[in-house]
């Protein structure tokens, strides 16, 4: 038997309706087994990796920033198996999902998460909401596991779902915390530079990134007394 491609492998998997969980899922969770047969290479949704170089803020990594890998909405269609595939055959070690699980069922990637994880990539699922802000708890923390993934020369991808508002706008946030010279307006004309003139989509988040590093600054600072108050005690 010839040795399968792993674009056949997930294909042939799919048709047998165990797509990457260890329960049997219904063909209802996953019912794009048809169309990744139907639908060929020349009608897909091109699927491209932007890679920021993080040399802007002093930093030798790059940070990946891409759209849905797999997504079948309106006159997008793409194909998990070749998007997962062409994520590896880049690199990609880590990735940081901002997707709901609500989005994932609707854009028909239900088993995404477990899709990179049967693959060896490690998951970081951190969501909020299409064109929303995470609070910056959340913030601070998937910020922390971007320092750590990089630090540790992890090939990382951030995406939600178009690569342009929520991804863009952790990236925006990166460089200010790396650089204490780097603007919210510098930063949101390099995101646009790689990503497009839509990253950064909504008046939230420009506001966000605006304030970021005077609410990080605060929200630090506001942690570092409880700490000492209960180490006095």
């Amino acid at each position: 038997m010839s040795r399968m491609t792993l674009t056949e492998h997930l294909c042939d998997l799919l048709r047998k309706d165990t797509v990457w969980r260890p329960e049997v899922m219904r063909t209802s969770e996953f019912d794009s087994s048809s169309e990744e047969e139907e639908v060929g290479d020349e009608q897909l949704t091109p699927f491209h990796i932007s890679w920021l170089p993080l040399s802007i803020v002093e930093s030798s990594q790059f940070l990946g920033i891409c759209a849905l890998p797999g997504c079948k909405y309106k006159d997008i269609r793409r194909s998990l198996p070749r998007d997962v595939e062409e994520m590896q055959s880049q690199g990609v070690q880590d990735v940081f999902v901002f997707c709901t699980r609500g989005e994932l069922a609707k854009y028909r990637v239900p088993s995404l998460l477990d899709v990179y994880q049967q693959q060896g990539l490690t998951v970081h699922h951190m969501p909020f909401p299409d064109g929303d802000v995470p609070k910056l708890e959340q913030c601070c923390q998937i910020l922390k596991e971007l320092h750590v993934s990089l630090e540790n020369n992890r090939r990382t991808v951030i995406h939600c779902y178009g690569g342009l508002g929520r991804s863009a706008l952790i990236a925006a946030c990166l460089l200010l915390q790396l650089s204490f010279t780097m603007t919210p307006n510098k930063a949101i004309e390099i995101l646009r530079e790689h990503r497009g003139g839509g990253a950064i989509q909504t008046v939230k988040q420009y506001n966000f990134l605006h304030e970021f590093r005077e609410r990080y600054a605060a929200y630090q600072e506001s942690r570092e007394p409880s700490t000492e108050r209960s180490v006095s005690r």
